[in-house]
């Protein structure tokens, strides 16, 4: 399986938190198979607003969301 990340961003409370303002004008991204990628992909996008401190850019771990297994976080078995 991939490494899934996700990058988005949009305008937030507190620059501190990551309390979303207005979720219908979230700036999506896009999806990466690597985090180098979703890292370079998160720069540009922050780059582009570094003179607006309401707006941040995140990447998601998606893969950590789907397979947690995977990161060493083990499930009580059946």
């Amino acid at each position: 399986m991939s490494k899934l990340h996700l990058v988005f961003g949009g305008r937030v409370k507190d620059p501190q938190g990551l309390e979303f303002v207005d979720l219908e004008k979230i700036d999506l991204v896009g999806l990466y198979d690597s985090y180098a990628a979703a890292e370079d992909a998160w720069r540009g996008a922050a780059q582009r607003s570094v003179d607006d401190a309401e707006m941040k850019y995140v990447v998601v771990h998606l893969h950590r969301l789907l397979e947690p297994d995977m990161e060493g976080i083990s499930r009580p078995k059946a």
